[in-house]
């Protein structure tokens, strides 16, 4: 009985040694396999591939198909490309009538249809297969081209080939290994790509999460959902900012507008003009036309008598009064006169379209601007204080900073 064990297992062995020995060579433009023995599979491929797992994909008259070890044909010659997903699905695709476009779909080892070839790109991701379908609509047709309108949905299969969601959405975007936000018309839900959803498909904006929060849409209101799908603050504002350091800027729809916490509560609100993204605890604020800078508070911190600022993220704060500018730290404490003709920040500013900035790297250790002041150029820190002295070139400015930057 031993030596029955023996025999087979030496077998199974002898087996596995002699597939993985095979390897491609060429013969007047054929292709065929052959080990340290000898020639295992006569030149008669256009093309071939190596073995992967006792599989091989190989070429005749411009087609691909799949052999064994023995030589067998696993999947036909009907197909211009085939790639192996894994040990037991093959992906295939012929071309369609447009340069660079085909359809796509999926087979198991014994030839049976997994996925129909009616899809225009398959992936496999988390063991799952992730489908794009197009539908072309055809305008104009000409010798050479056609104009066509083209409509994607995109969908998910098990590995079985049976629909987790149906291609029949606008849109997919990762959130999380996974968790999907996708789009349907014009509605968004969030979805795990086991098919359950988290959201109903019912939110007309979809936001990124930041801090466990995003912002959602119902109508012309926003509110705030978790990663879970829960509404943590009802949809009821007229505009928000992203969450960052667990604070938003709202807008109401009767035009009051504030800061609230990452739970929805309101910490400050007023009637100001415009109000931006607060960071290191302070925002600028635009009132009768006037800006000035408060606390999360609503103390007034820098009175709002200037007619224009500018802040680099967490860095410079600097209003400018009568055409001059003045650097204030984050208390509104005034560190430099009214003195400087221009101000040019070299970090990331405050976004003129939005209350929320994302911090960007910047290249130098810590916050830095260019100033003009009587003619003359300098580059100053965040406390006003001259980094490059007062030069009338800037040639020469620009030479000292490049000097300043982080190698």
């Amino acid at each position: 009985m031993n030596n029955i064990f023996k025999t087979i297992f030496l077998l199974v062995i002898s087996v596995n040694c002699f597939a993985q020995e095979l390897k491609v060579f060429e013969i007047d433009s054929l292709f065929g396999y052959k080990n340290d023995v000898g020639i295992i599979i006569k030149p008669q491929y256009q093309y071939a591939n190596e073995f992967v797992d006792d599989k091989a994909i190989v070429y005749k008259n411009n087609k691909a198909g799949v052999i064994n070890t023995d030589n067998k044909l696993i999947i036909p010659f009907e197909y211009d490309k085939t790639y192996f997903f894994n040990d037991s699905l093959i992906y295939v695709k012929n071309r369609t009538k447009y340069s660079h476009e085909y359809r796509c779909g999926v087979l198991n080892t014994n030839n049976q249809v997994v996925i129909p070839l009616k899809f225009s790109k398959i992936y496999l991701k988390n063991e799952k297969l992730f489908v794009e379908k197009q539908k072309d609509s055809v305008i104009s047709e000409t010798r050479f081209t056609d104009t066509r309108s083209i409509k994607k949905t995109y969908g998910i299969y098990n590995l079985n080939g049976k629909p987790i969601l149906e291609p029949v959405y606008d849109w997919f975007k990762k959130i999380g290994s996974d968790t999907l936000r996708v789009s349907k018309g014009q509605y968004y839900a969030m979805v795990k790509t086991n098919g359950k959803y988290l959201t109903d498909l019912k939110y007309t904006a979809f936001g990124d999460f930041h801090n466990n929060r995003a912002a959602v849409r119902i109508d012309s209101s926003y509110g705030f959902i978790d990663k879970s799908g829960y509404e943590v603050i009802k949809p009821q504002f007229y505009s928000v900012s992203k969450y960052y350091n667990k604070i938003t800027v709202f807008r109401k729809h009767n035009g009051q507008v504030g800061f609230m916490d990452i739970n929805g509560k309101i910490l400050y609100e007023s009637d100001y003009e415009i109000l931006r993204y607060p960071h290191l605890d302070c925002a600028a604020a635009r009132k009768n036309k006037n800006w000035g800078l408060i606390d999360l508070k609503g103390n007034t911190l820098v009175p709002f008598t200037h007619n224009d600022y500018t802040r680099e993220f967490e860095g410079i704060i600097a209003f400018k009064k009568n055409n001059k500018w003045a650097i204030f730290d984050q208390k509104g404490n005034q560190l430099t006169e009214y003195k400087f003709e221009s101000l040019f920040v070299f970090g990331s500013k405050e976004s003129p379209s939005s209350s929320f900035w994302k911090l960007k790297e910047n290249g130098f250790n810590e916050s830095l601007g260019l100033v003009e002041e009587s003619n003359m150029y300098a580059v100053i820190n965040n406390k006003g204080e001259y980094i490059v002295p007062l030069n009338k070139s800037k040639n020469q400015v620009f030479e000292s900073l490049e000097k300043l930057k982080i190698r």
